[in-house]
């Protein structure tokens, strides 16, 4: 499995971003540029360039790649199946994950201020628990949000309102990577299947 992540996105100017929009393709510049805002449109701009990163330096493929869906909305690379990917994306930074095998990502900023309502309507009892208990309740929310996620996006499944029962149906059958990063204010989960 790689890895990649790119920091800090919200520094990137202007003009670097159209620096970046020369690397694209036409069809992914065009998504870039129908965001409103510059850190939308960078992004954009990040996570398809880490995924040509990843590609070439895991698998050695150097053409731009193009993308089909599956499920709601789910990603895969045309014409190379048996390459798994997953993107996501906050404020704070743009992660990439490629494997041999299915995968998903996600990465959220830490909030500075814990909401016990979104606490109480996406996790089940001991997760809030453990979320209000705990040092820093912020990374834990983030911590647990990312690993829920993440492993929506491995199934395809999008978000659904049957959030607080998730692992209670699912997580035997995923493992997951974790990093917290409080110093750059994000967290971000990478799950796979056992």
């Amino acid at each position: 499995m790689l890895v990649l992540l790119h920091d800090y996105p919200q520094t990137v100017t202007q003009e670097e971003l159209q620096r970046d929009l020369l690397l694209l393709p036409e069809w992914r510049q065009q998504k870039v540029l129908s965001f409103r805002f510059l850190i939308d449109r960078v992004l954009s701009a990040k996570a398809y360039l880490l995924l040509c990163q990843g590609l070439r330096q895991k698998y050695g493929i150097t053409e731009m790649p193009s993308f089909d869906y599956v499920g709601h909305e789910k990603p895969i690379l045309h014409g190379f199946p048996d390459i798994h990917f997953n993107l996501s994306h906050c404020r704070r930074g743009v992660l990439c994950v490629i494997d041999d095998e299915p995968v998903g990502c996600d990465i959220e900023e830490i909030e500075p201020q814990l909401d016990l309502d979104l606490v109480n309507h996406c996790f089940n009892e001991h997760e809030a628990a453990s979320i209000t208990s705990s040092d820093n309740p912020c990374i834990t929310f983030t911590r647990l949000w990312t690993m829920k996620e993440a492993s929506l996006k491995l199934t395809g499944e999008g978000i659904s309102d049957d959030l607080p029962s998730l692992f209670e149906r699912t997580s035997p059958t995923y493992r997951f990577l974790t990093r917290e990063c409080p110093d750059h204010h994000f967290v971000y989960s990478v799950a796979r299947e056992m």
